[in-house]
């Protein structure tokens, strides 16, 4: 036998089904749909017979509160005035740099001839055309010989522990001032 499903009850509940009489005669025959059923009926009447409890501070004004948008002096960002000072003065002394040196650079600086499209496409295709024969004839350089080193082993493990011991002095200097 299948149950009604929560949803079926729910709206059973609400009047909102349109086939009552079915529900009906299932519950009927369905202990367990029933008792389900009596079960949320006694839950919604319990609810509301609680009573009414007026809300003790307003919420409203307090998120407000909370939703404002920080300031920077706020998240603590707030710079001093001295160095908003100093970056409006380097602001305008770099514009006026620029304002007097643009003329002199554009009487140094040789007008450019840009090329046509055609002359663009031209140069292309002689370059596409080149590319075969410049990897047929590619060849690749011989490696240099290295000279052979003759380390002792006993020089290689001192060498590489040094250099562990620095690395963890290092990080761990590095490491000490993060934690405090």
């Amino acid at each position: 036998m299948n149950h009604l499903t929560d949803e079926t009850v729910n709206e059973y509940l609400d009047n909102e089904l349109l086939d009552r009489a079915e529900v009906e005669q299932h519950l009927s025959q369905c202990a367990d749909c029933a008792a389900r059923l009596a079960t949320l009926q006694t839950l919604f009447t319990e609810i509301e017979s609680l009573p009414e409890l007026a809300i003790s501070r307003s919420l409203r004004e307090a998120s407000q509160r909370d939703a404002a948008p920080f300031t920077r002096r706020d998240a603590g960002f707030a710079f001093p005035r001295w160095l908003k000072l100093t970056a409006i003065l380097q602001a305008a002394v770099a514009i006026a740099s620029l304002m007097i040196a643009a003329p002199l650079i554009t009487e140094r600086v040789p007008t450019i001839q840009s090329p046509s499209l055609t002359d663009l496409l031209l140069q292309l295709q002689s370059q596409w055309a080149a590319w075969p024969d410049m990897f047929s004839t590619f060849q690749i350089p011989p490696l240099p010989q290295l000279p052979v080193l003759e380390i002792s082993s006993l020089v290689l493990t001192l060498t590489l522990a040094g250099v562990s011991v620095l690395w963890l002095v290092g990080n761990g200097l590095l490491l000490r001032n993060k934690i405090k």
